[in-house]
């Protein structure tokens, strides 16, 4: 089996959009790393069930310098040690720099790479092809590519994944569209050459795994494993009333309060799941400015949620 095979049989379940701990004083809080990894796979996310995906925006990677990137890299792989798959997200403004970080994450044993569009230059689909491209024959591990319309301008449509297919090493998506139309074709006719994550959020999540998707996004799994993984078995086993249930109770309670955030003016994402680790009894410290913590009623709301769940966590570390 090549890298990039082993990449692809290992992206699947719930796709952990982690953030990365930080002290009071914005600097990086390492060691917390290891426990956010060990609280998630006591939890039951691991190799099959979870993914870890390292320096997405939930981890505020445009907000950290490469050195920071890459000791973040490091700690990840090094905390997981072969248990839960990392993924470690490299997309970076320039192409020369993205491939720097594919190349450092191959070379600390990540189990693969996130790659979406640069996000400040709109580029054509020529230029968006070629940053992929080029980034894919640089390493032997499996990419996955992530469309990503709200910031790079760029919607991935069937004409362009036609060409990400020709890339042996671009092995999986991470797919979301604003045409839904061209959201169902592409897991209707990709779901054998990709191994296909949802990032569709909302009560839509079982069609998703019935057109063929491997996993879905998270960001509240950072703090509620237990119940994402509830979520995924019941998809599994095709128990979808089930699961929609209580991803309404969830990850939907969770993505509401987000919305009512950012119509108030907060945007974000790492800022927000950093308000609720605590809740977990795991304090992750601040985001980085210009990103800032949210309203005291959102963290009751998520502390209700949780508690009626069963996620609570009185004790923070």
């Amino acid at each position: 089996m090549t890298k990039s095979e082993a990449t692809k049989s290992k992206y699947q379940g719930v796709f952990i959009a982690a953030c990365t701990p930080m002290q009071n004083d914005y600097s990086l809080n390492l060691p917390r790393i290891r426990t956010c990894i060990e609280y998630l796979i006591d939890g039951g996310l691991k190799t099959g069930t979870g993914v870890y995906v390292a320096l997405g925006a939930g981890g505020e990677q445009m907000h950290l310098s490469v050195q920071e990137r890459r000791a973040v890299a490091e700690t990840s792989v090094r905390a997981s040690a072969g248990r839960l798959p990392v993924i470690v997200g490299i997309s970076h403004q320039s192409t020369q720099m993205a491939v720097e970080l594919a190349e450092h994450a191959e070379s600390i044993g990540a189990d693969g790479l996130q790659v979406e569009p640069p996000w400040y230059f709109a580029g054509t689909a020529d230029d968006t092809f070629e940053y992929f491209q080029a980034i894919s024959q640089s390493v032997s591990l499996g990419v996955t590519a992530y469309n990503t319309p709200w910031t790079s301008g760029f919607d991935m449509d069937r004409k362009f994944v036609d060409r990400l297919a020709q890339l042996k090493n671009v092995v999986g998506l991470k797919w979301t569209n604003m045409d839904i139309t061209e959201f169902v074709a592409i897991l209707q006719n990709y779901k054998d050459r990709f191994s296909i994550i949802s990032n569709f959020y909302g009560a839509f999540l079982a069609s998703a795994f019935i057109l063929g998707v491997q996993g879905y996004v998270s960001q509240v799994a950072n703090f509620a494993p237990r119940t994402t993984l509830r979520i995924l078995q019941a998809l599994r086993v095709k128990h979808y009333e089930e699961a929609t249930n209580l991803y309404m109770r969830s990850e939907d309670v969770y993505y509401q309060a987000v919305t009512e955030l950012i119509r108030q003016g907060v945007t974000g994402e790492g800022n927000f799941i950093k308000a609720c680790m605590p809740l977990a009894g795991i304090s992750c410290g601040p985001a980085r400015l210009p990103l800032r913590p949210p309203s005291a009623w959102f963290i009751d709301r998520m502390r209700q949620s949780l508690e009626a769940l069963g996620e609570l966590r009185s004790t923070v570390s």
